[in-house]
């Protein structure tokens, strides 16, 4: 350590005897991993097969993203920099310590040369420095946030405590370490390695010696090294193993549309209809539940949780996990999960949105809802009725078939016909053709196609595709439904589907296809903006008002549409658009999807008012919406809230419509 080249004096001041210990408890410890992973891995390929094994450039970029680069996990200020600078620290010191063997261990034994010498032995030092010192930064801003400040959604529990506490002690002795051997050699380039420097400062300040620096050091060092070697041996036993399950868990990620909900294959026949025990899990969703960090994000951004209800995406996960390792034995379904739980979700996938491991929470609550629907006929409240009417007369309402078209008297829509292309399939959805309200933005977007001179048709025959009957876990009825609609649409030439409701636009995107129906699907609002900015038409009626845009979860979260919507209210001269506190991707769900807008579910508060709540403080004048779900919803709220004289709720294309007058 006094030459003038600048090195790493690997075992300083550690005898043999403590070396040889060190080796014979780093094979221990790895054998000890080694073990608890492999058993780890029996337990996920225990589950059924799901194919994860495509698109390897995407998935890696994805890690490369999300794991190493934390961007979803730093979407939020305090736990993001919290979590980052501890990953980024741990990522640092554990690529130091295998620079640090692969120097000592192999490139000096066998090939003669030393790594960490001179001036990169010098930045390796600066480096691991600081970003120890974040991490040591990082662990406190963990200790006080989970024991000091205590938010809800997190567990201030002894086995995090315990957690947090021997990752402190690694680091912290780590330092003490340094800091003695700096003040027992004082090398020229002590400065180079800031925190150990001004460690060692204060033991020299103190008026340590040489000796007790070197018992110090020793003392330390073992210390360091079982606890360091006790680490790596429990990860594979304890909440440290996120550090593998999670960046394995965000490679095997859904890649398809997050909105497609896995068909049940050859129905007729499936063994098993849903999930009710851990052997119908797939491997993957047993990887999701092992992947969980239990951080709480998908707990604070659930609308069910915000409302009061008995669900907790957190706990659905956390129960799932503990059921799986043996600590929650019994069945999943009554024992471990209620129906009510289950019930309670709006599948608005706020949950997934949040979720650090890219865990698939709500494709896991529908599989669990199809043992229900289909092996157990559980529906709740109303639901049976709403499906029994889409079965019988094509609609939730049970309204008859013959007046799904009532909404277009007047405006001679045309209606396809065999052989006669148009531009554009306009399917209408159950929502706009029976529900008085919602009928004024069929009409609405009638107007907008005939004043740009777009060729479009609607289907006499059109009936529900039964998006809620899928959502609520009752797939025969949707597979039935579907095989009917795709064979109608397939009789018509279009060149594409336009709907204004996101959930007919999420359906016929994406699951139509499972069933052979591929169709280029747009929303209401993109095709809209195409025509304003084609120049096919003009809002030119202003319209003196706020307006705050509430951003369905199927349109914004499920298929990524957050912007024409906004530009098409923009496109209405007087009309100012703001934003509201959750907007876009984070948009606060309505409260009617997962099948709620046919059923009743306990709740301390309705989300519905929860977010109209929120629209109201933004003191707008309208709350523009694309889907008609959201618009009843809206306009529930605010007649409960009795502000039916200070917001409107309009959708985007009738303020289109009313500009164009």
């Amino acid at each position: 350590m006094t030459a003038s080249v600048p090195f790493r004096d690997t075992f300083w001041n550690v005898p043999g005897w403590a070396q040889v210990a060190l080796y014979v408890g780093a094979i221990v410890a790895v054998t000890v991993f080694v073990y608890g992973l492999a058993q780890r891995v029996r337990l996920w390929s225990g589950g059924r097969p799901e194919p994860r094994f495509d698109h390897i450039p995407e998935r890696v970029t994805l890690v490369a993203k999300h794991a190493l680069g934390q961007a979803r996990t730093l979407s939020q200020a305090y736990p993001g920099v919290m979590h980052a600078i501890m990953f980024w620290g741990f990522l640092a010191l554990f690529i130091g310590t295998v620079l640090a063997t692969i120097d000592y261990d192999i490139t000096v034994p066998l090939l003669g040369y030393k790594l960490l010498k001179g001036s990169f032995y010098l930045v390796y030092e600066t480096v691991l420095d600081m970003f120890g010192l974040c991490f040591v930064l990082g662990l406190g801003m963990a200790l006080w946030r989970r024991f000091v400040l205590r938010p809800e959604r997190i567990d201030p529990t002894a086995r995090f405590a315990g957690a947090l506490a021997l990752l402190l002690v690694i680091n912290v002795t780590g330092f003490v370490m340094e800091a003695c051997r700096l003040a027992a050699v004082r090398p020229a380039w002590a400065a180079w390695s800031p925190v150990g420097w001004v460690l060692g400062q204060g033991m020299l300040a103190a008026g340590m010696s040489e000796g007790a620096l070197r018992a110090t050091h020793l003392t330390v060092w073992l210390v360091h090294a079982a606890v360091s070697l006790a680490f790596v041996a429990v990860i594979p036993y304890s909440y440290f193993v996120h550090l593998i399950t999670t960046p394995l868990n965000i490679f095997f990620a859904k890649l398809g549309p997050r909105g497609a909900i896995p068909a049940i294959a050859n129905i007729e026949e499936a063994e098993s209809l849903g999930v009710s025990k851990l052997e119908e899990f797939s491997w993957k969703r047993r990887l999701d539940f092992d992947a969980c960090v239990e951080c709480g994000r998908c707990q604070a951004a659930c609308p069910a949780w915000m409302a009061g209800t008995a669900l907790s995406p957190k706990q659905i996960i956390v129960k799932l996990k503990r059921h799986m390792h043996g600590e929650l034995p019994g069945p999943i379904h009554g024992a471990l999960i209620r129906p009510e739980e289950l019930w309670a979700c709006t599948t608005c996938m706020a949950c997934v949105e949040e979720c650090p491991a890219f865990i698939d929470i709500v494709d896991t609550i529908i599989d669990l809802r199809r043992y229900l629907a289909l092996s157990e006929g559980a529906l709740p409240s109303t639901a049976p009725q709403s499906l029994q009417n889409i079965q019988r007369a094509g609609n939730p309402w049970g309204l008859p078939a013959g007046e799904r078209l009532a909404w277009a008297q007047g405006l001679d829509v045309p209606v396809m016909e065999p052989g006669r292309e148009v531009e554009y399939l306009y399917w209408v959805g159950c929502s706009a053709s029976y529900d008085r309200r919602n009928q004024a933005i069929a009409r609405a977007v009638v107007k907008i196609l005939k004043a740009a001179r777009v060729t479009f048709g609607v289907m006499q025959e059109e009936r529900c595709h039964g998006e809620v009957a899928r959502r609520l876990g009752e797939e025969y009825l949707y597979q039935t439904l579907q095989r009917e609609n795709v064979a109608a649409i397939n009789r018509y030439r279009f060149r594409k589907v336009i709907t204004h409701c996101p959930h007919c636009f999420n359906t016929i995107r994406n699951e139509f296809p499972q069933f052979g129906g591929t169709y280029e699907v747009l929303h209401h609002s993109q095709v809209i903006d195409e025509l304003i900015r084609a120049g096919r038409i003009k809002p030119t009626k202003a319209l003196d008002a706020t307006l705050a845009f509430h951003d369905s979860c199927y349109l914004g979260r499920y298929n990524g549409i957050t912007e024409p919507p906004r530009r098409v209210a923009r496109s209405v001269p007087g009309l100012r658009v703001v934003e509201l506190p959750r907007s876009g991707a984070r948009g606060l769900c309505c409260g009617g999807g997962g099948g709620h807008m046919w059923m009743e579910v306990k709740a301390k508060k309705r989300v519905n008012l929860i977010r109209v709540e929120e629209i109201l403080e933004a003191k707008v004048d309208v709350v523009g919406t694309g889907c008609p779900f959201c618009l009843a919803m809206m306009d529930l709220g605010r007649k409960v809230k009795e502000a039916e004289g200070t917001l409107q709720v309009k959708d985007v294309s009738e303020l289109v419509a009313e500009s164009l007058e």
